[in-house]
Protein backbone atom coordinates (compact mmCIF):
# COMPACT_ATOMS: atom_id res chain seq x y z
CA UNK A 1 0.00 0.00 0.00
CA UNK A 2 1.36 3.46 -0.77
CA UNK A 3 2.69 5.65 1.88
CA UNK A 4 -0.13 8.08 3.36
CA UNK A 5 1.06 11.13 4.90
CA UNK A 6 -1.51 13.66 6.40
CA UNK A 7 -1.37 16.92 3.95
CA UNK A 8 -3.37 20.16 2.99
CA UNK A 9 -3.04 23.38 1.04
CA UNK A 10 -3.03 27.07 1.74
CA UNK A 11 -3.10 30.75 -0.39
CA UNK A 12 -5.86 32.99 -1.61
CA UNK A 13 -8.78 31.22 -3.10
CA UNK A 14 -8.75 29.87 -7.21
CA UNK A 15 -11.66 29.38 -8.53
CA UNK A 16 -12.08 29.22 -12.44
CA UNK A 17 -14.18 30.74 -15.46
CA UNK A 18 -17.46 29.37 -15.60
CA UNK A 19 -20.18 27.40 -17.83
CA UNK A 20 -23.18 28.73 -15.58
CA UNK A 21 -26.13 26.75 -14.44
CA UNK A 22 -27.80 29.02 -12.25
CA UNK A 23 -27.40 31.44 -9.16
CA UNK A 24 -29.51 32.56 -6.71
CA UNK A 25 -29.13 36.13 -5.34
CA UNK A 26 -26.95 36.05 -2.79
CA UNK A 27 -26.30 38.77 0.13
CA UNK A 28 -23.65 41.38 -0.14
CA UNK A 29 -20.85 42.03 1.71
CA UNK A 30 -22.04 38.53 4.09
CA UNK A 31 -19.67 38.52 6.88
CA UNK A 32 -18.38 34.77 8.25
CA UNK A 33 -15.97 32.19 9.18
CA UNK A 34 -12.47 32.77 7.46
CA UNK A 35 -11.59 30.71 4.68
CA UNK A 36 -9.31 29.57 2.10
CA UNK A 37 -9.22 27.61 -0.85
CA UNK A 38 -7.28 26.23 -4.06
CA UNK A 39 -7.94 23.61 -6.73
CA UNK A 40 -5.95 22.11 -9.33
CA UNK A 41 -2.53 21.52 -6.87
CA UNK A 42 0.10 18.40 -7.15
CA UNK A 43 0.10 16.22 -4.00
CA UNK A 44 3.20 17.75 -3.02
CA UNK A 45 1.75 21.16 -2.91
CA UNK A 46 -1.05 20.35 -1.20
CA UNK A 47 1.35 18.90 1.45
CA UNK A 48 2.88 22.44 1.00
CA UNK A 49 -0.50 24.55 1.73
CA UNK A 50 -1.38 21.79 4.60
CA UNK A 51 1.51 22.73 6.33
CA UNK A 52 0.77 26.33 6.48
CA UNK A 53 -2.86 26.36 6.59
CA UNK A 54 -2.99 24.31 9.97
CA UNK A 55 -0.21 26.54 11.25
CA UNK A 56 -2.91 29.38 10.35
CA UNK A 57 -5.26 27.73 12.57
CA UNK A 58 -7.48 26.34 9.67
CA UNK A 59 -8.87 23.33 8.76
CA UNK A 60 -10.55 21.20 6.06
CA UNK A 61 -13.96 21.42 5.16
CA UNK A 62 -14.41 19.93 1.81
CA UNK A 63 -11.26 18.06 -0.34
CA UNK A 64 -11.53 16.92 -4.27
CA UNK A 65 -9.17 14.67 -5.82
CA UNK A 66 -9.32 14.25 -9.75
CA UNK A 67 -7.56 12.69 -12.59
CA UNK A 68 -3.97 12.97 -12.54
CA UNK A 69 -3.92 13.02 -8.79
CA UNK A 70 -4.62 16.67 -8.58
CA UNK A 71 -6.75 17.94 -5.46
CA UNK A 72 -9.22 21.24 -4.35
CA UNK A 73 -9.82 22.05 -0.84
CA UNK A 74 -11.45 24.31 1.15
CA UNK A 75 -10.48 25.62 4.42
CA UNK A 76 -12.23 27.30 7.24
CA UNK A 77 -11.22 28.93 10.31
CA UNK A 78 -14.23 27.83 13.33
CA UNK A 79 -11.79 26.86 15.75
CA UNK A 80 -12.97 22.95 15.44
CA UNK A 81 -10.82 20.11 16.89
CA UNK A 82 -9.65 18.03 16.58
CA UNK A 83 -9.28 17.33 12.89
CA UNK A 84 -7.10 15.00 10.25
CA UNK A 85 -6.73 15.13 6.62
CA UNK A 86 -5.18 11.91 4.60
CA UNK A 87 -4.61 11.61 0.54
CA UNK A 88 -3.27 8.98 -1.31
CA UNK A 89 -5.00 6.16 0.11
CA UNK A 90 -6.33 2.80 -1.16
CA UNK A 91 -9.64 1.84 -0.85
CA UNK A 92 -7.97 -0.72 2.05
CA UNK A 93 -6.17 2.31 3.47
CA UNK A 94 -8.97 4.75 3.72
CA UNK A 95 -10.68 2.02 5.68
CA UNK A 96 -8.13 2.14 7.60
CA UNK A 97 -7.92 5.57 8.46
CA UNK A 98 -11.56 5.78 9.16
CA UNK A 99 -11.65 3.12 11.47
CA UNK A 100 -8.95 4.65 13.64
CA UNK A 101 -10.44 8.24 12.94
CA UNK A 102 -14.06 6.34 14.07
CA UNK A 103 -12.40 5.11 17.68
CA UNK A 104 -11.45 8.83 18.60
CA UNK A 105 -14.50 10.43 17.87
CA UNK A 106 -14.30 11.58 14.10
CA UNK A 107 -15.89 11.39 11.34
CA UNK A 108 -15.62 11.85 7.44
CA UNK A 109 -16.74 15.36 6.56
CA UNK A 110 -15.86 15.21 3.16
CA UNK A 111 -14.70 12.25 1.29
CA UNK A 112 -13.40 12.31 -2.68
CA UNK A 113 -11.65 9.30 -4.51
CA UNK A 114 -10.38 8.72 -8.07
CA UNK A 115 -9.19 5.88 -10.61
CA UNK A 116 -10.54 2.39 -10.38
CA UNK A 117 -9.93 -0.71 -8.82
CA UNK A 118 -6.95 -1.02 -7.03
CA UNK A 119 -5.94 2.13 -8.29
CA UNK A 120 -8.05 4.06 -6.37
CA UNK A 121 -7.10 6.64 -4.49
CA UNK A 122 -8.79 8.39 -1.66
CA UNK A 123 -8.42 11.96 0.58
CA UNK A 124 -10.66 12.53 3.42
CA UNK A 125 -10.92 15.33 5.94
CA UNK A 126 -12.28 14.29 8.87
CA UNK A 127 -13.39 16.34 12.42
CA UNK A 128 -14.81 15.42 15.52
CA UNK A 129 -18.43 17.00 14.87
CA UNK A 130 -20.64 14.75 17.72
CA UNK A 131 -22.38 13.81 15.40
CA UNK A 132 -24.04 10.30 14.44
CA UNK A 133 -23.17 8.95 11.05
CA UNK A 134 -22.07 6.30 9.09
CA UNK A 135 -19.81 6.08 5.71
CA UNK A 136 -19.61 3.63 2.57
CA UNK A 137 -17.63 3.51 -0.55
CA UNK A 138 -17.06 1.23 -3.76
CA UNK A 139 -21.28 1.48 -4.11
CA UNK A 140 -22.96 0.94 -7.25
CA UNK A 141 -25.43 2.96 -8.19
CA UNK A 142 -28.11 1.32 -7.05
CA UNK A 143 -26.73 0.66 -3.80
CA UNK A 144 -26.33 3.86 -3.32
CA UNK A 145 -29.88 4.21 -3.86
CA UNK A 146 -30.77 1.85 -1.36
CA UNK A 147 -28.64 3.12 1.48
CA UNK A 148 -29.88 7.18 0.68
CA UNK A 149 -33.53 5.08 1.42
CA UNK A 150 -32.58 3.74 4.46
CA UNK A 151 -30.83 6.37 5.56
CA UNK A 152 -33.81 8.89 5.12
CA UNK A 153 -35.83 6.68 6.90
CA UNK A 154 -33.37 6.67 9.83
CA UNK A 155 -32.95 10.39 10.05
CA UNK A 156 -29.81 10.56 8.28
CA UNK A 157 -28.81 13.14 5.32
CA UNK A 158 -26.17 12.51 2.71
CA UNK A 159 -24.00 15.15 3.26
CA UNK A 160 -20.57 14.03 1.37
CA UNK A 161 -20.41 11.98 -2.09
CA UNK A 162 -18.07 11.40 -4.95
CA UNK A 163 -17.77 9.14 -7.98
CA UNK A 164 -14.97 7.88 -8.98
CA UNK A 165 -14.31 4.49 -10.84
CA UNK A 166 -14.67 4.36 -14.34
CA UNK A 167 -17.00 5.46 -16.85
CA UNK A 168 -18.36 1.86 -17.69
CA UNK A 169 -18.19 1.45 -13.77
CA UNK A 170 -19.02 4.16 -11.86
CA UNK A 171 -18.62 3.36 -7.84
CA UNK A 172 -19.28 5.88 -5.21
CA UNK A 173 -17.57 6.77 -1.65
CA UNK A 174 -20.39 8.68 0.63
CA UNK A 175 -21.09 9.96 3.93
CA UNK A 176 -24.48 10.40 5.57
CA UNK A 177 -25.02 12.39 8.99
CA UNK A 178 -28.33 12.60 11.38
CA UNK A 179 -29.54 15.37 10.39
CA UNK A 180 -32.87 17.24 10.01
CA UNK A 181 -32.30 20.66 8.48
CA UNK A 182 -35.11 19.82 6.26
CA UNK A 183 -35.83 16.91 3.25
CA UNK A 184 -33.33 16.32 0.92
CA UNK A 185 -33.02 14.52 -2.16
CA UNK A 186 -30.02 12.85 -4.01
CA UNK A 187 -30.37 12.10 -8.46
CA UNK A 188 -27.42 10.20 -10.09
CA UNK A 189 -26.45 9.71 -13.70
CA UNK A 190 -27.94 13.03 -15.21
CA UNK A 191 -26.24 14.67 -18.23
CA UNK A 192 -25.61 18.13 -17.93
CA UNK A 193 -29.47 18.67 -19.99
CA UNK A 194 -30.82 16.49 -17.34
CA UNK A 195 -28.85 17.97 -14.83
CA UNK A 196 -30.28 21.72 -15.25
CA UNK A 197 -33.49 20.47 -15.92
CA UNK A 198 -33.24 18.86 -12.18
CA UNK A 199 -32.08 22.15 -10.96
CA UNK A 200 -34.83 24.12 -12.81
CA UNK A 201 -37.91 21.91 -11.42
CA UNK A 202 -35.84 21.43 -8.22
CA UNK A 203 -34.97 24.94 -6.93
CA UNK A 204 -38.74 25.70 -8.04
CA UNK A 205 -40.00 23.30 -5.46
CA UNK A 206 -37.64 25.14 -2.69
CA UNK A 207 -34.72 22.25 -2.82
CA UNK A 208 -30.95 23.71 -3.72
CA UNK A 209 -27.97 21.39 -4.32
CA UNK A 210 -25.31 21.14 -1.57
CA UNK A 211 -23.29 18.29 -2.89
CA UNK A 212 -22.10 17.92 -6.17
CA UNK A 213 -19.89 15.02 -7.94
CA UNK A 214 -18.81 14.54 -11.68
CA UNK A 215 -18.64 11.21 -12.84
CA UNK A 216 -15.85 9.31 -14.77
CA UNK A 217 -18.43 9.83 -17.82
CA UNK A 218 -19.10 13.42 -17.33
CA UNK A 219 -22.72 12.47 -15.74
CA UNK A 220 -23.32 14.59 -12.52
CA UNK A 221 -24.40 13.29 -8.84
CA UNK A 222 -26.32 15.93 -6.71
CA UNK A 223 -27.57 16.39 -3.55
CA UNK A 224 -30.70 18.82 -3.14
CA UNK A 225 -31.88 19.74 0.37
CA UNK A 226 -35.01 21.80 1.29
CA UNK A 227 -32.98 23.86 4.02
CA UNK A 228 -34.46 27.36 3.45
CA UNK A 229 -31.20 28.87 3.14
CA UNK A 230 -31.41 31.94 0.66
CA UNK A 231 -28.05 33.16 -0.23
CA UNK A 232 -26.26 30.79 -2.06
CA UNK A 233 -24.77 30.22 -5.56
CA UNK A 234 -24.46 26.73 -7.78
CA UNK A 235 -22.38 26.12 -10.87
CA UNK A 236 -21.04 23.40 -13.23
CA UNK A 237 -19.25 22.78 -15.79
CA UNK A 238 -16.33 25.03 -15.20
CA UNK A 239 -12.76 24.96 -16.42
CA UNK A 240 -10.30 25.62 -13.99
CA UNK A 241 -10.08 30.00 -14.97
CA UNK A 242 -13.76 29.31 -14.86
CA UNK A 243 -13.72 28.01 -11.50
CA UNK A 244 -11.25 31.11 -10.07
CA UNK A 245 -13.64 33.67 -12.00
CA UNK A 246 -17.08 32.68 -10.11
CA UNK A 247 -14.64 32.14 -6.98
CA UNK A 248 -13.36 36.24 -7.22
CA UNK A 249 -16.78 37.46 -8.11
CA UNK A 250 -18.95 35.36 -5.55
CA UNK A 251 -16.46 36.12 -2.72
CA UNK A 252 -17.11 39.77 -3.18
CA UNK A 253 -20.48 39.02 -2.38
CA UNK A 254 -20.36 37.62 0.82
CA UNK A 255 -20.69 33.72 -0.28
CA UNK A 256 -17.58 31.15 0.05
CA UNK A 257 -17.44 27.46 -1.75
CA UNK A 258 -18.71 24.86 0.85
CA UNK A 259 -18.24 21.98 -1.68
CA UNK A 260 -16.40 21.28 -5.09
CA UNK A 261 -15.54 18.68 -7.47
CA UNK A 262 -13.34 18.11 -10.37
CA UNK A 263 -13.15 15.86 -13.13
CA UNK A 264 -11.86 15.51 -16.79
CA UNK A 265 -10.89 19.54 -16.14
CA UNK A 266 -14.20 20.31 -15.19
CA UNK A 267 -15.09 21.96 -12.09
CA UNK A 268 -18.25 21.85 -10.60
CA UNK A 269 -19.22 24.01 -7.02
CA UNK A 270 -21.40 24.82 -4.33
CA UNK A 271 -21.37 28.33 -2.48
CA UNK A 272 -22.98 29.73 0.67
CA UNK A 273 -23.30 33.19 2.36
CA UNK A 274 -20.53 33.67 5.11
CA UNK A 275 -22.07 31.68 8.01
Amino acid sequence: MRTVRKIAVATSMAVGAAVPLAVMAPAANAQGTAFMAYHGVSAAEQKERFETLRAQGYRPVAVDVSGGGRYAAVWVKDGVRPWALYQGMSAKGYQQRFDQASKSGMQPVSVSATGAGDGARFVAAFARTGAKFFAKHGLTGGQLAAANSSAKGRGYALTSVDAYGTAGDIRYVAVWTQDTRGDWECTTGKTLSQHEAEFKSRTKRGYRPTEIAVAPDGTYTAVWRKDGLKSWAHYVGMSGSGYQQRFDQLKAKGLRPVQVDGEGGHYAAVFEAGR
